[in-house]
């Protein structure tokens, strides 16, 4: 069964102790903390001089800035995209906050992308903890080696707190995966004790595994995007890589066991269209499919609800869906 003691392998995400949230920063104040960096522009005064115009942003929003002092060192060493460490005070310019930057420099600091980016509401900790609680109920050996060998490596359980499930679609924030990956274990869980013909250890570590290659197909620095590798090659086939490594470790681990659990990795699009290189033909691959993609589908439905709640608008369109999601007539009773 699981140890608990192996959690102590467990990496947590780096945070800035001193963050300033831009939303809470106020005229006057003296500000010390990290920023995106996402416009920086040498501009030239009358007396020839250069000066930066600067528009700095986290998760909570953007407010602009002017660097007069130091300019070209600056730009030097920094550019749009990055993050920096700021130094400053918060005053006007034409009515608006902005922040006059004594200095500026690459950010040396370690940067919780969740401070820049949509995040899940729920911290990462708790769901990967609840995972590897998940995990201790597989009882076959040979899966349950696999999947101990996948989420106490250090490396992956960093990027799965982190990563998003999507770029646009659904789950598209930090820890996006991580929070998707647990529901669908959750529910193939449930479908698992109503149906005696499916093999629950197979279905979990299917759920378990079946976007583990999202880790390295998605990047999430600054923005999400995909990585060279993850569209040159996709997450399927970088997973199924990664994975094949790891039952090769595996003493005794069946040929069988592993055609079948790769089999759940390789159908759980449902469809060729869908990006399936094989349809699922064995019970557990069907079941993978749909709760995979129901809960990718009630994600866009959560998404576009919260859209019109609030907006105040009795709908919203989801583009995933391709519909106008309708939000509960009585809300406003």
């Amino acid at each position: 069964m699981w140890k608990r003691s192996g959690m102590s392998q467990q990496q947590t995400l780096p945070t800035d102790n001193n963050k300033r949230f831009v939303t809470d920063l106020t005229v006057g104040e003296r500000v010390r903390s990290t920023f995106l960096l996402t416009r920086c522009d040498v501009r030239t005064r009358q007396s020839g001089d250069s000066y930066l115009v600067l528009e700095l942003s986290d998760k909570s929003g953007r407010i602009g800035g002017r660097m007069w002092d130091d300019a070209e060192a600056t730009v030097a060493n920094v550019s749009a995209g990055d993050y920096v460490w700021v130094e400053g005070v918060v005053d006007t310019w034409q009515s608006n906050a902005q922040i006059k930057v004594d200095r500026m420099r690459p950010a040396e600091e370690d940067v919780d992308p969740r401070d820049f980016l949509p995040a899940s509401s729920v911290d990462p900790e708790e769901m990967y903890a609840e995972l590897l609680d998940l995990v201790g109920t597989v009882t076959n050996q040979h899966l349950h080696s696999l999947l101990e060998k996948t989420f106490l490596d250090p490396d992956v359980a960093r990027r799965f707190k982190c990563s998003p499930a999507g770029i646009k679609l659904h789950h598209a924030y930090v820890g996006g995966l991580l929070e998707h990956t647990l529901s669908v274990v959750k529910l193939a869980d449930k479908v698992a004790s109503h149906y005696e013909l499916l093999d629950r250890d197979l279905l979990l570590t299917g759920a378990f595994l079946h976007d583990l290659g999202k880790i390295w197909e998605l990047s999430y620095d600054q923005s999400f995007d995909y990585t060279d590798e993850g569209r040159l090659v996709g997450h399927l086939l970088m997973e199924t890589e990664w994975l094949s490594k790891r039952i090769d470790e595996i003493d005794g681990f069946p040929p069988s066991l592993a055609t079948h659990f790769k089999h759940l990795l390789a159908s759980h699009h449902g469809l060729h269209e869908h990006g399936a290189p094989v349809v699922p033909v064995r019970p557990e691959a069907l079941v993978l499919h749909y709760v995979d993609d129901l809960d990718s589908k009630m994600a866009s439905m959560n998404t576009a609800i919260a859209e019109a709640t609030a907006s105040g608008e009795a709908a919203a369109y989801s583009p995933s869906l391709g519909r106008r999601i309708v939000r509960r007539a009585w809300d406003d009773d």
